[in-house]
């Protein structure tokens, strides 16, 4: 396994997980794999750390724990308020591309999340990557904004050639 050292990824490995790690964040649930998310495990070492992918052959870059099946099902395999972290990067625009799915995936990772749990939502601000606006996404509207993430801002735009950015949500504590 090898990270990729593109500047998105930099900002996802070297920052925004070491905070919630330095946190002592107890369950990680990481949406979706690839060869440069094998090494991930390494970093939540002292996590319960679970993937999720849709896709059976990725499964070789997925923790040992691990699941193969869509976000939008998250309920088929844990319990409501199971997770303290839920990084989901690279997900919408590329596989959650339609209104439902999304509002199903997001409403099931708000499910799953603890009092205060954070979801982490990064994606590329393109047209081909951007099938419809996220504000449009009513189970998203549930999450309160997190405005003291680890890069200042409940939103980040990285500069990049795909405009990556990374919007960080925390669950309404004394909901769902």
């Amino acid at each position: 396994p090898a990270p990729m050292r593109t500047p998105d990824r930099r900002i996802l490995e070297d920052t925004i997980i070491p905070f919630f790690v330095a946190r002592g964040v107890e369950r990680v649930l990481f949406v979706g794999t690839d060869w440069f998310t094998k090494h991930y495990d390494r970093l939540f070492a002292a996590s319960e750390y679970w993937t999720i992918e849709i896709e059976p052959g990725r499964r070789k870059f997925g923790a040992t724990r691990h699941i193969v099946d869509s976000v939008e099902h998250l309920d088929r395999h844990f319990p409501k308020a199971h997770f303290d972290l839920i990084l989901c990067n690279g997900v919408y625009g590329w596989g959650l591309d339609d209104p439902a799915s999304c509002e199903r995936a997001f409403q099931r990772c708000y499910e799953c999340l603890r009092e205060r749990g954070v979801l982490v939502l990064g994606w590329n601000e393109v047209p081909e990557h951007c099938p419809f606006p996220l504000e449009s996404v009513q189970s998203l509207a549930q999450f309160a904004r997190l405005e003291d993430s680890p890069l200042g801002a409940w939103r980040y735009a990285a500069r990049t050639p795909t405009r990556h950015v990374y919007d960080f949500y925390t669950k309404h504590a004394g909901e769902g």
